[in-house]
């Protein structure tokens, strides 16, 4: 696992000095483009927090990425970033190995650099449980999985959509607070961007499920 040190000691070898270091985040200016990384941890996760401004409509999304929504609130440690300011939607990288790592210092240096952004897939080495989709009970292997070549951005008016039938808060337990849009069926067992397929969620139960449906 890749812990916030680790994390650190990567992105500044990578981007160097952070231009922003408190208790609770190192911050860079990658070309204009603000790069965070949470250090304060609350809910204990295995994982190094990377926040990166969230991409234009059409574009790539990390598949390990958390997506906020421009309504919802986020930690307040990105607000002073170039692209991560307040009222703004927002990617949360959830980083797990040294691979997704690596993968992740290409992306932010391709969004530095205004071109393509390349996909960033999850490290995957178990099978998976069976699922029921449509009454229908589906055992699989990560390797066989059917996926979209690039998970996208999902459409700002979609955004819109999801944030006002959901009432601006979790669907599971109510939360008005870190709220992200989860995939019902996750992008890495082909869901999609839709409405029928999207919900909100905080944080906490986001990650909680995980890969799930």
């Amino acid at each position: 696992m890749i812990d916030f040190i680790s994390a650190s000691e990567r992105l500044i070898e990578e981007f160097g000095t952070p231009c922003r270091v408190t208790l609770k985040v190192e911050a860079w200016d990658v070309k204009g483009v603000g790069v965070v990384l949470q250090i304060d941890q609350p809910n204990r996760e295995a994982a190094s927090f990377v926040w990166v401004p969230y991409p234009n409509d059409g574009e790539t999304v990390p598949e390990i990425a958390l997506e906020f929504p421009e309504e919802a609130g986020r930690h307040s440690g990105t607000y002073a970033s170039s692209g991560l300011e307040k009222g703004k939607p927002a990617l949360k990288i959830v980083i797990r190995t040294d691979r997704e790592l690596n993968d992740t210092i290409n992306y932010i240096r391709a969004m530095a650099d205004r071109c393509p952004l390349p996909a960033v897939e999850a490290e995957k080495s178990v099978e998976l449980p069976p699922i029921l989709v449509d009454s229908i009970t589906i055992t699989t292997k990560t390797d066989s999985v059917p996926k979209q070549n690039r998970r996208e951005a999902i459409p700002r008016a979609v955004q819109r959509d999801i944030w006002r039938r959901d009432e601006g808060k979790c669907v599971e337990c109510s939360s008005k607070e870190r709220l992200c849009f989860d995939h019902i069926i996750p992008f890495s067992r082909g869901g999609s961007n839709t409405s029928r397929n999207l919900q909100l969620l905080c944080e906490r139960c986001n990650l909680s499920k995980g890969n799930r449906i």
